[in-house]
């Protein structure tokens, strides 16, 4: 995350408003970036002296009689369809498009969703091993292929071990490597179609690698670096 991006998150991540991504990425830079921390806490200096400042006005009590005068009054009917009509207009303009992202969530945001529950729920493995003659038989039976587990070590990509996960609402195989402190989750779903180059996309600060070969879709997705991402995926195509 840069500064200038995570300079345009602070506020929002001070009043509760970003999302779990969002907020993981900016507490990391504010660890890492001394200049941003501190402009954080200058945002939280001046939000607790503006609270105690005693700003608060008190309405006059002629004020408030007017007020509840006035909401005693009855409204017509039609007077009341133009603001109703406006308000219904924008509810189906705001909700009904939230409702559709909702229900057709992205490939690239299920795949970061599936990465990022791997490490917070300590979750990451359902067989540990460095040996891809161990992973490999242990998906056998428990789904309906068998992926492949290529043994990387020898670049620098080090195989920690596999589990199960569900990926578009079909069962799939993740394959876990480790990149020094960075881990790159291999997801791999029978697709049935042919093969596709590459595709690389970015989603919450997360790199995505796509492709399809031998009837498997495959994503690989990682806070790496992106040109080690690139050398991951296209020694697994060559395999």
């Amino acid at each position: 995350m840069s500064c200038r991006e995570a300079e345009s998150y602070l506020s929002p991540y001070l009043d509760g408003e970003l999302d779990v991504i969002a907020a993981l990425h900016l507490e990391q830079h504010l660890i890492e970036c001394a200049s941003c921390a501190g402009h954080y806490r200058d945002l939280q200096e001046l939000r607790r002296e503006i609270a105690n400042s005693g700003l608060y006005f008190e309405l006059p009590s002629t004020l408030r009689r007017r007020v509840a005068a006035a909401e005693m009054v009855p409204v017509p009917w039609w007077r009341r369809v133009g603001p109703m009509a406006a308000v219904v207009a924008v509810l189906v303009l705001v909700l009904v498009p939230a409702w559709m992202l909702l229900r057709t969530p992205s490939a690239d945001r299920e795949i970061v969703d599936s990465h990022l529950r791997s490490l917070m729920a300590a979750h990451l493995v359902d067989v540990s091993s460095s040996n891809q003659h161990t992973v490999k038989p242990w998906f056998q039976g428990k789904l309906p292929f068998s992926p492949g587990v290529p043994d990387l070590s020898a670049q620098g990509f080090n195989l920690i071990g596999g589990r199960l996960d569900v990926v578009k609402g079909m069962p799939s195989a993740a394959i876990v490597y480790k990149v020094r402190e960075h881990i790159i989750n291999l997801f791999v779903v029978a697709s049935g179609s042919g093969n596709s180059s590459a595709a690389y996309s970015e989603s919450g600060g997360f790199h995505i690698v796509h492709w399809a070969k031998g009837g498997m879709n495959y994503w690989a997705v990682s806070d790496v670096n992106l040109a080690d991402l690139r050398i991951f995926a296209e020694l697994v195509r060559g395999q």
